[in-house]
């Protein structure tokens, strides 16, 4: 792109959407996706956390819902989107990690970014099969009673002698139980085959196998980005 002298414009900054299931690895491929294509990550579970710790009218608002164990009703995820979303340098791309995850949701996001002349250039969608996630999630454990917690995996086995030679206790997360995990899996899977097929329709969605190793996933979701 060149400007009206004739010189070299940088390209206009990337819009990027990135959708996977539990236990799919965004949070591995969100730091190589920022740093290549300069991006700003926002998660809208961050910033419910920010203003909840901040006590915000907004947050106090918020923990309402998640001391019940409800899910925050979709005008408030608006407000915390659309405030983040003011507070992002026009020069830096966007890469939006686990929003939307519905259709509601993905046309509430379509016009808050069509009023900041940001629309969306792509979407990532991991795809891992679903007793590949259960062995990733149901494997997780806790290392708790060694000071301060860390998570492994039952797999590794040199981590697991650790905890233990450190007199430690391996804990299971109730949400890493495999009936938990299928629960969460049939949320996920309900509410978002029909965002994906719409982002299918409209071209934009990038579906990326997202096993094996880390490497390779981001190379192939790279790899997506830069043939959008």
């Amino acid at each position: 792109m060149q400007d009206d002298a004739g010189r070299a414009q940088p390209p206009p900054p990337l819009q990027v959407v990135l959708i996977g299931p539990p236990g799919a690895g965004k949070s591995t491929l969100v730091p190589a996706l920022v740093e290549t294509f300069s991006l700003d990550r926002i998660a809208t579970g961050d910033l419910l956390r920010a203003e909840i710790e901040a006590g915000t009218p907004l947050g106090h608002t918020s923990a309402g819902y998640v001391e019940r164990g409800e899910l925050v009703p979709d005008a408030v995820i608006e407000q915390l989107l659309r405030s983040g979303l003011a507070a992002m340098r026009p020069d830096t791309g966007l890469l939006l990690d686990g929003y939307p995850r519905s259709l509601d949701q993905a046309r509430t996001l379509d016009g808050l970014l069509a009023d900041l002349g940001r629309p969306i250039d792509v979407v990532l969608a991991l795809e891992v099969p679903d007793d590949e996630i259960l062995h990733r999630l149901g494997g997780r454990r806790l290392c708790s009673g060694a000071g301060e917690p860390w998570v492994l995996h039952l797999d590794d086995a040199a981590a697991v002698a650790r905890c233990r030679a450190q007199g430690g206790t391996l804990e299971q997360r109730e949400d890493d139980r495999p009936e938990v995990i299928g629960r969460r899996l049939a949320v996920y899977r309900r509410q978002t085959e029909p965002l994906l097929a719409a982002y299918r329709a409209a071209g934009l969605l990038r579906e990326i196998d997202a096993t094996g190793s880390t490497a390779d996933v981001r190379a192939r979701a790279i790899a997506a980005v830069r043939r959008r």
